[in-house]
């Protein structure tokens, strides 16, 4: 429960949570090396107008998760070789308002699992390499997702809905 955080330049590895933050707000998470930790490199609750950027995230039972939060930035990050049952190179649960930019999903069982994301924007990313690229559950509305690169996944985008209340434009 802080406010105003710099966290900058470190290496976090086999710790339960590399990084964890409940209730931080306006605060920056940037030149990171979260890896080889047991949950999540990041794990981020509750915690509003923060921002992530340049970290790397690699070889943690699950990257990074984004929960209950809100106008959060998260661009310039490297998801990588998350791989398991459970395992996200992010997972986006109740967010709003955010924004995920030129960020490197990589070798992950699923690069991004959304659940509850609204009024978001996911663009200029690039997934590569993993069992699934994007996970966009059904109660997911109001994101956009546009000029994101699709490579070599073995599944590109994915839903568990009929319909889908999201703009996805311009995607390759």
């Amino acid at each position: 429960n802080a406010h105003h955080l710099l966290i900058r330049e470190n290496e976090v590895s086999l710790h339960r949570d590399g990084i964890y933050f409940e209730f931080v707000k306006d605060s920056v998470i940037t030149e990171n090396r979260s890896h080889d930790n047991l949950r999540y490199g990041l794990h981020f609750m509750y915690s509003d107008r923060d921002e992530y950027r340049d970290n790397i995230f690699s070889g943690n039972a699950s990257g990074v998760a984004v929960m209950y939060s809100r106008n959060i930035k998260m661009e310039k990050n490297r998801f990588a070789k998350s791989w398991g049952g459970a395992a996200y190179g992010i997972l986006l649960k109740e967010i709003s308002a955010s924004e995920i930019r030129g960020n490197l999903f990589s070798q992950n069982t699923v690069g991004a699992y959304m659940e509850g994301t609204t009024r978001s924007k996911i663009e200029g990313n690039i997934f590569e390499r993993n069992g699934w690229a994007l996970r966009l559950l059904g109660d997911c509305d109001s994101n956009t997702i546009t000029h994101n690169d699709f490579r070599g996944n073995t599944f590109d985008v994915s839903t568990n809905a009929g319909g889908n209340m999201n703009t996805l434009v311009e995607n390759h």
